[in-house]
């Protein structure tokens, strides 16, 4: 299950919904699933450099940030996806 510290259900579903959204495109994308990985990856770096062009920060802090959310990630459990890939 999530473990998303104090965050409200509300949130939880949203990212769990997300969450099931990438992956079902990531399947079907016909990429190996490291290749998909690889392609997080690429993408959580895409997000840092904008979140810092808006102002959230320089962009070596953003990309930090999204280094340490990506690894808090992977700490979760995927069954939460069950609600959602059912």
């Amino acid at each position: 299950m999530l473990k998303l510290d104090n965050m409200d259900r509300a949130r939880v579903d949203r990212l769990g919904a997300l969450t099931a959204h990438v992956v079902e495109h990531a399947l079907a994308s016909g990429l190996a699933w490291d290749e998909a990985i690889l392609a997080f990856g690429i993408a959580a770096r895409a997000l840092a450099m904008k979140a810092s062009d808006q102002g959230a920060g320089a962009p070596e802090q953003c990309a930090a940030q999204a280094e340490r959310r990506l690894k808090s990630g992977m700490t979760q459990s995927a069954d939460v996806l069950r609600a959602w890939l059912g």
